[in-house]
């Protein structure tokens, strides 16, 4: 017969959070730095992509793309907007429709979609 950790048990974490296979969680033993340290890093990681793209985009629209540098001093703008404000849009389908892994699966799917469209 099975153990029933409660929530009130010391050491297990209140809120009825439990693992893959229905137990409560044991604080000791998940997230914490570990896990902290990974999203910190991945934080990092996508900044600083973020920065390098924004800083060889106009270069790359006014000597690839032919624009004019306001052209392209518009479109980065447009750019940075964008990127800013999907995770809000993604965040929406995700809590109302969706849920998080379908949401990241989706995305995915279109990514690998439009990256393959303009490899062709």
């Amino acid at each position: 017969m099975e153990e029933d950790h409660s929530s009130s048990f010391t050491g297990f974490v209140g809120d009825g959070s439990v693992d893959l296979h229905g137990r409560s969680v044991s604080r000791a033993h998940t997230g914490r730095w570990k896990a902290s340290l990974f999203v910190i890093g991945v934080e990092i990681a996508e900044r600083l992509a973020h920065a390098g793209i924004l800083a060889n985009l106009v270069i790359y629209l006014t000597d690839v793309m032919d624009e004019s540098t306001a052209t392209a001093a518009k479109n980065v703008n447009v750019w940075t907007g964008v990127s800013s404000m999907l995770p809000f849009l993604g965040a929406f389908v995700a809590d109302s429709y969706l849920g998080r892994y379908w949401t990241i699966a989706l995305s995915s799917v279109i990514y690998l979609l439009i990256s393959g469209q303009s490899h062709s």
